[in-house]
């Protein structure tokens, strides 16, 4: 059964309360420009963009900006379960980037239920909620508390959030075979490989006098081609005329193929979304999930570094693929007898290298709060690196890897793994400069040319290639903290803890959601006491209530973490005497 929480009355309770009524303005009344930087979704090209089309929207700064977000959760924990749950969730950027993404501004829409994941099905779902989109795209009549009267409340999504899977489910293509990527539409990266679809040749995103396209080192041939090309709204719209699918069992649907050929359309469905009669003309209509993208490429990086069985990249038909290719004869297999022994590659850490790889990871300390302990997934016994979580690889990769690695692998490979990770970390900041984002996409073609010049063929799947557009889209977007999965995710294990009643898990969640949104509601209006709007923050440093009594010198409120001992040395006394004389303002009258 499918469970709608309708959009337009949660939408109009943002406008009761004069403070949020206010802040709904805030984007466009009191957010400060800075040229060459940006900080909200409001300093993306993609807003701008829409705001320019559609001007009589973009005049009234109560005109609400929505994303649309959706995964999948199963609410069981049991992987050998394959029930699943579609929370959709609208989330609303017209605020500041402090309350743009809380917690308590992410709505639940719909539920939609499925033994499997619901597919193709999924749009036939979405319905009611793009029934009422429609409605908030002619204007619903709002009372906003802020000037007193009634006015149209108007809103429009810009943006999907998912992860890639995802992305296919929303937009109606195709996101596996050649035509994985999104981006490369026309003539795209990928290359049929021993058992699997590689995506090589990022030369072509090179200029085209740049001398790495003549060097035959990466594949055996020069690269003349020009870099891919994402189709025009024009012609996407054309071959999306030309789909058709018909919802639910159609047992004279033909089977698809596992891969398609070149030429072949990639798009099996019309979405929902282009019932709105702006999301064609969309210039950012998904994002590409940072945080998965990161999270692929640390676990290829290390699976191999440490030559796991079951995740390395440099397998049997990997080195068989340089074979193919006539390139990198120092890694080709090597035969003894009757049987073929691998060379140790520049990219795999010998014996002693991951002993002290795993020695560093276990060893390595971080401010609290600011990751897990990454020690927990280290095995000494194995030399193995197991569990990790996105933002543990988010750390790895932008913080760990780069000192961990000095020293145990060649130099080429060292520099190559650091400017990845230098790379994500510079994309992944709060505020990104326009100029360096230009920078960025040449950095990132560069830094791919040389990961194929160490890693075989089968290193590079789509989740890497992805890497090259994520430049681009931040352009679009702004800080891809708007636009990534954390957030998300974190909304989904919460909607998980809500289930008590195993036999019916979305109405478990249904019935907690709407007394949770009640309560936030609620909370809104209450100021004297603690609420999730006014809790202190988990590592606050300053105490609420400082004594009467208390010394200005001795009143800054530090917390201290965990058990102290004070321990006063004799010469270090003299010293802080003189410090409490010269920085207490009860002392000042006295030195008169």
């Amino acid at each position: 059964m499918l469970r709608y929480f309708p959009i337009i009355p949660r939408l109009q309770r943002l406008f009761i309360s004069k403070q949020r009524a206010e802040m709904a303005r805030w984007h466009k009344d009191k957010r400060v420009v800075v040229e060459n930087e940006m900080r909200h979704p409001a300093d993306g090209e993609a807003w701008k963009d829409f705001d320019d089309t559609y001007k009589s929207f973009a005049d009234d700064a109560r005109s609400l900006r929505l994303a649309i977000a959706t995964d999948g959760f199963n609410p069981f924990s049991q992987m050998t379960n394959s029930y699943s749950i579609w929370p959709v969730i609208v989330v609303p950027y017209n605020f500041p980037p402090w309350m743009c993404m809380d917690q308590s501004n992410y709505m639940l829409s719909l539920i939609i239920p499925s033994k499997k994941s619901p597919g193709k099905d999924f749009h036939v779902f979405m319905q009611p909620l793009m029934a009422d989109m429609l409605k908030l795209w002619e204007g619903v009549s709002t009372y906003d508390a802020y000037e007193g009267k009634d006015f149209p409340l108007r809103a429009a999504i810009l943006w999907g959030i998912h992860d890639y899977p995802a992305l296919g489910t929303m937009s109606g293509r195709s996101t596996g075979g050649y035509f994985a990527c999104v981006h490369c539409d026309e003539n795209p990266c990928s290359e049929c490989l021993r058992n699997k679809i590689g995506f090589i040749g990022h030369r072509r995103f090179l200029p085209s006098d740049h001398p790495w396209r003549k060097n035959t080192s990466f594949n055996g041939h020069h690269e003349n081609r020009e870099k891919p090309r994402k189709f025009t709204a024009d012609e996407v719209m054309g071959r999306l005329d030309a789909a058709s699918y018909v919802p639910g069992k159609n047992p004279e649907k033909p089977k698809p193929r596992k891969r398609r050929r070149n030429g072949e359309p990639v798009w099996h469905l019309k979405a929902s979304m282009y019932d709105l009669p702006y999301w064609s003309k969309l210039k950012l209509q998904h994002n590409l999930d940072v945080m998965h993208i990161e999270k692929n490429i640390c676990e290829n990086i290390v699976a191999t570094l440490l030559s796991n069985q079951n995740k390395s990249k440099d397998t049997i038909a990997a080195r068989l693929d340089l074979e193919d290719r006539g390139i990198r004869k120092e890694l080709h297999m090597v035969q003894e007898g009757d049987s073929f022994t691998k060379p140790r590659a520049c990219y795999v850490l010998s014996p002693e290298g991951k002993k002290k790889f795993l020695e560093f990871l276990s060893n390595v300390k971080l401010p609290d709060g600011y990751a897990s302990n990454i020690s927990r997934c280290v095995n000494m016994e194995a030399k193995t690196l197991n569990g990790l979580k996105t933002h543990d690889c988010h750390i790895l990769l932008q913080r760990i890897l780069p000192a961990a690695l000095r020293g145990l692998v060649r130099k080429d490979v060292y520099e190559a793994i650091a400017e990845l990770g230098r790379f994500f970390r510079e994309l992944c900041s709060k505020t990104l400069k326009v100029e360096r984002l230009h920078l960025m996409k040449k950095e990132i073609v560069i830094i791919l040319c040389k990961l194929e010049k160490i890693y075989p063929p089968a290193f590079f799947d789509v989740m890497v290639h992805l890497a090259v557009h994520l430049p681009d889209e931040a352009l679009l977007r702004g800080p891809v903290q708007y636009g990534w999965m954390y957030p998300i995710e974190r909304r989904l294990g919460t909607f998980k803890r809500f289930i008590r009643n195993r036999a019916r898990p979305e109405g478990s969640v249904a019935e907690a959601y709407t007394a949770y949104e009640c309560l936030t509601q609620c909370s809104t209006y209450f100021s004297d006491i603690i609420t999730r709007f006014t809790r202190p923050e988990r590592n606050l440093d300053g105490r609420q209530n400082i004594l009467p009594t208390d010394s200005s010198i001795f009143s800054h409120g530090i917390n201290l973490l965990g058990a102290y001992k004070l321990h006063y040395q004799d010469n270090d006394y003299d010293s802080m005497v003189w410090f409490v004389l010269n920085n207490c303002e009860e002392v000042d009258e006295y030195k008169e």
